[in-house]
């Protein structure tokens, strides 16, 4: 899907919620997940990916949100695959 197409959807996250993000905190994963507007993808907070800006990034609740709104899985941290474990 082209970045075009992405939905302008999401939130951009809270002072807490980046905070995980940029540290990376385990604790976080599996409550919300990050859609990166530049790349289309959406990570795990605790990803281990380059640190997006932080103008790029979206929040969703879930893989579910991320994926309507035009957004992939990221390789590297499968939150989709994670999100089927902790259920």
């Amino acid at each position: 899907m082209p970045r075009a197409a992405l939905k302008r959807t999401g939130t951009p996250p809270d002072e807490a919620e980046w905070t995980a993000i940029a540290t990376r905190d385990p604790a976080a994963r599996g409550r919300f997940v990050i859609g990166v507007v530049t790349t289309g993808i959406y990570c795990a907070p605790g990803c281990p990916a380059r640190l997006p800006g932080r103008g790029n990034v979206r929040r969703f609740a879930d893989w579910r949100a991320a994926e309507a709104a035009g957004f992939r899985a990221c390789l590297r941290c499968r939150p989709r695959v994670e999100a089927a474990e902790l259920t």
